[in-house]
């Protein structure tokens, strides 16, 4: 039998400047990795080039952005939540147009996308927009407002947080999975918008992260670490525990395909842990401008294996990837 021992290095690239003047806030890459989408707590908006590691384009909006995707079929447009409530949409074009419109009551932290369907998460708030293209300009109507997750004993007096949106599923029959601060994590079939797996998770779910198959949900918490369960039957699939530092949202991401994943800290560091080998990797951010090590708040990559996280700046780090078969 095969055994197979896998080696991954990870190089700094760049560290991308004169974007943002303060904390950064989402990443987002364009479908085929040419752009990088960053915003941060300055209002602005910055599009990357990722090859040649420069800004292209800064957009300043009228409130704070907190959530950004891509258009799944689209390298040149990327949807984004802000403080005020508003969904907006940039197009990366001769003359870089920027439409939106009021969504919730409530700042939009989460924002996903799949096909021509928009979900939308703004504290308590969950709706689903389906996004018309009608050529020069687009429309987008509500499909559905998703009532609250349901309560227990644990949870009932617990304010409705979402923190997290994953489409999943097929074109044909997509799926909307969506986390809660206090109320664990609910599978909705969006097609008809019936609830059709709860799970339930210990502790708090600041932030989570879906792997490509769909199979493991990844869920950050607020105090040791990271989580991975089974979306099939929502039961543990492992513990990662490590310095988170402060009780405040840290990013978890997997990459490799599903193989491994990347956690944040609020102490400056940041580690990959393989699933399969049972390895840890420790990533460590200079800290020479800084008296105290920033928390980290973003973390990204792309089908091009690129790994990006963000503190006031970018910093990029290539993932090189080898395996060994003995």
């Amino acid at each position: 039998m095969d055994v197979q021992t896998a080696k991954r290095k990870y190089a700094k690239k760049a560290t991308l400047v004169n974007g943002h003047t303060s904390g950064i806030t989402a990443l987002a890459f364009s479908p085929g990795g040419t752009y990088l989408a960053s915003a941060a707590l300055d209002g602005f908006v910055c599009i990357w080039d990722v090859d040649a590691c420069k800004l292209l384009y800064r957009y300043e909006g009228n409130s704070v952005v907190l959530s950004l995707a891509w258009a799944p079929s689209r390298e040149n447009t990327v949807l984004f939540g802000t403080r005020n409530g508003h969904i907006g949409m940039l197009t990366i074009s001769n003359d870089f147009s920027m439409r939106g419109f009021w969504a919730h009551d409530y700042p939009v932290e989460s924002i996903a996308v799949k096909g021509n369907l928009v979900a939308s998460g703004a504290f308590g708030e969950l709706k689903v927009w389906q996004w018309q293209d009608l050529g020069k300009r687009e429309k987008f109507a509500l499909v559905r407002e998703l009532p609250e997750p349901p309560k227990t004993s644990h949870n009932e007096h617990q304010e409705v947080l979402v923190t997290s949106l994953h489409w999943t599923g097929t074109q044909e029959r997509p799926q909307l999975m969506v986390t809660y601060m206090y109320h664990g994590v609910q599978l909705y079939d969006a097609t008809t918008w019936q609830s059709v797996r709860t799970i339930s998770c210990q502790g708090k779910i600041a932030s989570a992260s879906l792997s490509e198959d769909g199979a493991l949900l990844a869920v950050s918490n607020l105090a040791q670490g990271f989580d991975v369960y089974r979306t099939d039957t929502g039961q543990p699939a492992g513990t990662f525990r490590h310095i988170v530092g402060k009780p405040q949202p840290t990013p978890v991401l997997f990459i490799h395909g599903g193989r491994a994943i990347v956690g944040g800290s609020t102490v400056g560091t940041v580690h990959v842990w393989d699933l399969e080998q049972g390895g840890r990797f420790p990533l460590h951010i200079p800290s020479a401008s800084f008296e105290d090590m920033s928390p980290v708040t973003a973390l990204i990559t792309s089908q091009m294996k690129r790994l990006y996280w963000l503190l006031p700046y970018v910093e990029v780090y290539y993932i090189a990837y080898a395996v060994l078969n003995c």
